[in-house]
């Protein structure tokens, strides 16, 4: 039960960790090159700390999101469901996974055509999700081992070879306003989010894993879970600081560097071209995994709740690569700029109502 706990918490990690998470940390480390670990604090609080709360809370109602945010009432409910699947669909979450993608490949082929690379890559993703079966022990076992790799070089690089070019000034905000920065930021991965939506994936993992006379028992499915989460937590916790601190170390070799191009540009600047062309090629193949993830939850919801399971999933798969693929046209700043307005008044509440789920659930028991 342990392996499979600890691929479920592998699986968690690789599909919280996104295009967000690869370009956001790097944000912060740049911004407060001084203060990198206040900031990171915080950023672990929006990105690590609530998303896994999130989780756990879908647990405990089985992780149905309509019973999770039930005492919202039917319409909220509904728009709110709504908004997450827009957020976390093509229309966000994925599309900034392409746009991502590109800015990779632009540090190590800079005369790549953009509309060309994001037309064959919905291409990909569309056939790739064609047929999604064993998603979760893939992404366990496959994606996020790679994504880790990546992650370690530019880490690594950037702490390491940068470390006499790095600039490590203070910056002239207070530990408050730094650690809300960073925590600020850290949401904007909307990962809260896709916790919500995600959540019967891994519980459903984690329940068949378990044996049958077992599968019902909600003590046991908790710790199962629980151990997941906390592996995600650590993996995610340690990978955030990484980046960050890295950040921070190569802050005045990034000035000026689109933020989408930050992930690959720390790779090819502390090490070389190629360990930047690795690095594009493994985020490239992690963010369309997740985005194979995110395109199967956003399928169900549509199949279920618009076309009462009467319509064909692969010409709703079709549609869906199609409006990422013109979403990504938009670019990575605009994207962020456009779901970052939606966030703001969302997120919040959000986060009030899921600690108050949590914590009704045990005072009413």
């Amino acid at each position: 039960m342990f392996r499979k706990s600890l691929i479920a918490g592998f699986a968690l990690f690789s599909i919280l960790f996104g295009s967000g998470n690869l370009v956001f940390p790097l944000l912060v480390g740049k911004r407060f090159p001084g203060d990198w670990g206040v900031a990171s604090f915080g950023w672990s609080v929006a990105a690590v700390l609530l998303p896994i709360l999130g989780y756990y809370g879908a647990v405990l109602f089985n992780a149905d999101a309509k019973k999770y945010l039930a005492p919202l009432g039917k319409y909220v409910t509904a728009a709110l469901i709504f908004i997450i699947m827009m957020l976390i669909g093509p229309f966000g979450a994925i599309a900034r996974n392409i746009n991502v993608s590109l800015g990779c490949m632009v540090v190590v082929a800079p005369n790549i055509s953009n509309v060309a690379f994001n037309f064959v890559y919905c291409v990909i993703m569309v056939f790739l999700a064609w047929n999604p079966n064993r998603l979760v022990q893939i992404l366990g076992s496959v994606f996020a081992p790679l994504k880790l790799m990546g992650v370690a070089i530019v880490i690594l690089g950037g702490s390491c070879f940068c470390a006499l070019k790095g600039n490590t000034n203070f910056s002239n905000e207070s530990t408050v306003n730094v650690f809300i920065e960073g925590f600020k930021t850290g949401y904007q991965t909307m990962d809260l989010l896709a916790a919500i939506a995600t959540a019967s994936s891994i519980y459903l993992y984690i329940k068949n894993s378990l044996p049958k006379n077992k599968q019902e028992d909600k003590k046991e499915l908790l710790k199962s879970y629980g151990y997941a989460c906390v592996v995600g937590s650590i993996i995610l916790v340690a990978v955030y600081t990484g980046l960050i601190f890295a950040s921070s170390r190569c802050s005045l070799l990034l000035a000026g560097a689109p933020d989408e191009e930050i992930f690959a540009k720390i790779a090819d600047v502390a090490i070389g071209s190629y360990a930047s062309w690795f690095v594009a090629v493994v985020t490239t193949v992690c963010c369309l995994a997740t985005n194979i993830a995110l395109s199967s939850i956003f399928i169900d919801y549509v199949y279920e709740e618009f076309c009462k399971e009467k319509f064909s999933r692969h010409v709703i798969l079709v549609v869906v690569g199609a409006i990422a693929f013109v979403m990504s046209l938009l670019g990575f700043a605009r994207l962020c700029s456009f779901l970052g307005a939606i966030l703001e008044k969302v997120y919040p509440l959000l986060i009030i109502f899921v600690v108050g789920r949590i914590v009704h659930y045990y005072v009413k028991r």
